[in-house]
């Protein structure tokens, strides 16, 4: 992943309870870390998770992939960069660049597979077409079909 690679970007405080006795964020934060750069990411396509999931599709994590680079500490802002790389029937995967603002220094890297699936059964849904249209233009990403 290159940082050009992404489109957005949401901008993290790293708080005090985030941190453990070494005075470095604990390694569990990162996935909460992700989880509210996903959250931000889809408010920014104007498709925000509660309305999915109120239309029927919600977002399940299948697997995770996190490559630690460097501590991150109190205080310090982080730039968690997200983007959406492939979208399969009712799958999608997303990957996360996570650097230390001032510095630049990388922290971390992500990549996360999902499942889209009905809310109500847990079952695999085809990703909507409407997400799809959006992560496409958004991404200028044409190998994600429109529908």
């Amino acid at each position: 992943m290159a940082r050009e690679d992404f489109r957005y970007k949401s901008e993290i405080r790293v708080r005090f309870g985030e941190t453990d006795l070494q005075g470095v964020v604990y390694n569990a934060e990162y996935l909460v870390y992700f989880d509210t750069a996903q959250a931000d990411y889809f408010r920014h396509l104007n498709l925000p998770l509660a309305d999915m999931r109120g239309g029927g599709h919600d977002i399940v994590i299948v697997d995770i992939n996190v490559r630690f680079r460097a501590p991150a500490y109190f205080d310090e802002m982080l730039e968690v960069f997200t983007r959406i790389s492939k979208i399969g029937h009712s799958s999608m995967e997303m990957e996360y660049e996570v650097n230390e603002k001032e510095s630049g220094r990388a922290v971390a890297t992500s990549k996360v597979a999902y499942v889209i699936v009905d809310p109500e059964t847990g079952r695999p849904v085809r990703a909507p077409a409407r997400m799809r249209a959006a992560v496409r233009e958004f991404e200028k990403n044409t190998v994600i079909e429109s529908e």
